[in-house]
């Protein structure tokens, strides 16, 4: 159960970094890097969800 907690923290993690507003601030440069970090990161975490589900599914 915890690696589905751990994987669903992560993947709403990435997303809270899709969705952060940096414009304004002094980190807006870095915008397109947060953006890239977050897209990274839901990637692998959905992934890693899917994976799971997957494996437990045939593992009866």
């Amino acid at each position: 159960m915890n690696k589905w907690i751990s994987n669903v923290g992560g993947l709403l993690g990435g997303y809270a970094l899709l969705k952060a507003p940096l414009e304004g601030s002094f980190l807006s440069g870095l915008d397109s890097l947060v953006d890239g970090v977050g897209l990274i990161t839901v990637v692998v975490f959905s992934g890693a969800l899917i994976y799971s589900g997957v494996r437990d599914w045939f593992k009866g």
